[in-house]
């Protein structure tokens, strides 16, 4: 494969952004009261609030604007879309390189620790950011002429990687799985915080049942934020594109009730990491089009993958959204290495780093080069 044309990228949003945003979060119109406990109903107002007034009077955007900039941010054309990614290279390589890829309500940014500790393991690392996330575009056409795990093969291929590893959770973990499963002649193994479902459900174990349970009452109590981004996700986009308290609200949410954090946020996530996804979000203007893999998964399905073989990893974080059994995910996968951690949620990159680091190090070095 011709070696992909990348260049050096470096965020830059115009000065009358800020200010505009600024200008948007002090003339908030704020809905009234309800009389339930906090986060009981949604997004609690007190919360949300601090945080608003922060966003618009004190969190400095230069100075994370500059913090996102000394990373190795780089930017390429494949197949007519403009690919954003981090690419993060070990001072001494000495494993295979590794292509992670993250979930919803995520971003590139909270890949950063992650990419840096794997680096440090040994490890090229390639950080691509989702068609429609941040910097990338989004696919012009539905369905995507080229799907994303393609895109990220070739991206892969073009930067010289002709065998690697990949991981994924959430939105990632499927599409980690498509890229296995289309490429196992490149993809060494595939390490994943969360699995498909399996096609066989039939003599489930308690513990299966358990899972599939707990599962659906997730689905019935939270599942609403995802019904709505496959179903309807413009109605919900108009909203969240132009109100900011809209859109840190819709992601704040997700931040506490998915994480590690004993319902207070700020035990994991400190204001300005958060203030920096919402900023992101926000000064690209692609809430929105973040909803595309929601709708196109049920619009435009891609037929399911067969893993075969391929070496597969699970590691299980007790605060994510589902915490699937060993034996549940052998229904599907060829799992070699299953890890049970203590604590830690759906954003592991950022929550635990270290530990979700050296598991997938873990895992690699056993891996066939």
């Amino acid at each position: 494969m011709t070696p992909l044309e990348v260049a050096d990228f470096a965020i830059a949003v115009p000065d009358h952004d800020v200010t505009d945003l600024r200008h948007r979060l002090s003339s908030t119109r704020w809905p009234r009261d309800w009389p339930e406990p906090a986060w009981s109903a949604g997004t609690d107002r007190d919360v949300l609030a601090r945080l608003v007034a922060y966003w618009a009077d004190g969190f400095d955007w230069r100075s994370h604007e500059r913090q996102l900039n000394a990373e190795p941010q780089r930017i390429a054309t494949i197949s007519g879309q403009t690919v954003h990614f981090l690419h993060v290279r070990a001072k001494a390589p000495a494993g295979l390189p590794i292509v992670l890829t993250n979930g919803w309500p995520s971003t590139f940014a909270e890949m950063v620790p992650l990419a840096h500790r794997l680096a440090d393991l040994g490890h090229d690392v390639v950080v691509p950011s989702l068609p429609g996330f941040t910097f990338s575009d989004q696919p012009a056409a539905a369905p995507a002429e080229v799907p994303t795990h393609e895109v990220w093969h070739r991206l892969m291929s073009g930067l010289g990687y002709h065998r690697y590893v990949a991981h994924g959770g959430d939105l990632g973990a499927g599409i980690t799985s498509r890229l296995g499963a289309a490429h196992p002649e490149a993809v060494a193994g595939i390490h994943l915080m969360a699995v498909m479902a399996a096609a066989d459900h039939s003599d489930l174990t308690a513990a299966e049942k358990a899972y599939l349970s707990g599962i659906e009452s997730w689905t019935s109590d939270g599942g609403a934020y995802a019904h709505q981004q496959q179903t309807r996700p413009l109605t919900l986009a108009y909203g969240l594109t132009d109100s900011p308290v809209g859109l840190l609200a819709w992601i704040l949410e997700k931040y506490r009730a998915w994480s590690d954090c004993g319902g207070d946020v700020t035990a994991r996530w400190s204001d300005d990491e958060i203030l920096v996804q919402a900023s992101l979000y926000w000064f690209t203007n692609t809430i929105g089009t973040s909803f595309r893999p929601y709708f196109d998964h049920l619009a435009h399905p891609l037929p399911r993958p067969v893993m075969g073989d391929l070496p597969t990893a699970v590691a299980a974080f007790p605060y994510d959204i589902s915490v699937p059994p060993r034996e549940y995910a052998e229904r599907t996968y060829h799992v070699v290495r299953y890890t049970r951690f203590d604590h830690g949620g759906h954003f592991a990159p950022h929550e635990e780093p270290d530990l979700l680091a050296r598991d997938i190090h873990e895992f690699v070095a056993v891996l066939p080069a």
